[in-house]
């Protein structure tokens, strides 16, 4: 991996994004959705090892792709009529180009479906880090599904960890769906926005390889605040994805780079 400083990674960054989502826009309009794409080379970028699995230190985000806008109703709706599979695989084969070859998102289909349609366009599997997705009764379904499309890793829907009773010290029905993911041969995790959970799992040695956690300038989903978030994560031992790092989106115009 080539070292570089952390301004210049974070400024090669910024500019990728931009670019990435110029070009999408591009094709779409050029109609380019439809048209199938040769193989491609993937560029080095800086990596890193998360439970044996190695990912790129940026990882694809899919709430803005799939209709989670955290703005309104009415993006969302938008969102998922424009964001077909072929247009979300548009932005992942651009995203490949750049050397990003991860994927962070939830057991649904027109994501399951876009990392089929990015294979087949480029013959790359993007690394998919797979997340649970709101009945907990399907989990035995929703770690299947996961485990056909390929993932890797399948964390526990954030509003889980957030909201799910506690029963003797411990989050219920979570040794549970963690010894699930480990016998369907993936890498457990958990996604968490609450401090005071994030540190019940922490020090309760659970079978959890990896937490993904909101982490941002506003605070944007760091509850009860963005310090108790940080400060809690001072302490943790396991890999962390930082998660929402734009807040969904309510950066300060051209100046993305003050915010990675």
């Amino acid at each position: 991996m080539r070292v570089t400083g952390r301004r210049k990674f974070v400024k090669s960054i910024a500019s990728a994004m931009t670019l990435a989502s110029l070009a999408s826009i591009d094709d779409v309009k050029a109609g380019l959705s439809e048209q199938p794409r040769r193989p491609i080379s993937i560029p080095p970028f800086p990596s890193v090892s998360v439970a044996g699995v190695t990912l790129p230190r940026i990882i694809i985000g899919t709430n803005s792709l799939l209709g989670w806008s955290h703005t309104s109703l009415g993006r969302d709706r938008w969102i998922r009529q424009f964001y077909t599979p072929e247009r979300i695989a548009d932005v992942f084969v651009k995203c490949l180009e750049f050397g990003l070859t991860a994927v962070f998102g939830p057991c649904y289909q027109p994501l399951l479906q876009a990392l089929d349609i990015t294979e087949k366009r480029t013959g790359i599997r993007l690394t998919f880090i797979g997340t649970t997705l709101g009945d907990p009764t399907a989990i035995r379904e929703q770690i299947k599904q996961l485990k056909d499309a390929g993932a890797k890793f399948c964390l526990l829907h954030g509003g889980w960890a957030d909201s799910f009773p506690i029963e003797n010290g411990r989050i219920k029905d979570f040794d549970r769906y963690f010894a699930l993911i480990r016998e369907a041969g993936m890498i457990p995790g958990t996604s968490c926005h609450r401090a005071d959970r994030l540190q019940m799992i922490i020090k309760g040695n659970y079978d959890c390889e990896v937490v993904a956690v909101p982490v941002n300038k506003i605070g944007f989903y760091m509850h009860p605040s963005r310090e108790a978030i940080l400060e809690v994560l001072k302490e943790c031992p396991k890999p962390v994805i930082a998660i929402k790092p734009l807040a969904s989106g309510r950066f300060d115009e051209n100046r993305i780079e003050d915010w990675l």
